[in-house]
């Protein structure tokens, strides 16, 4: 998996680049097929640490927008 920018987003609050956050999904032992990964949520770590409320915040705003 890569952990490289899908998009070139930016933290609404320290303008730095935002990483991608995945999840993977795995199937049952009867299923042919590789396990699903899907895309969770974009996050910065400095600030989702320091400041988790107004990090939170302004995600909300850009995504309900």
């Amino acid at each position: 998996m890569l952990n490289e920018l899908i998009h070139a987003d930016v933290c609404p609050l320290c303008s730095r680049p935002m990483r991608p956050e995945f999840r993977s999904v795995g199937g049952s032992a009867q299923q042919d097929h590789p396990a699903r990964t899907d895309f969770h949520r974009y996050h910065c770590d400095t600030c989702e640490a320091a400041r988790p409320q107004e990090f939170y915040d302004a995600m909300r705003r850009l995504t309900e927008s």
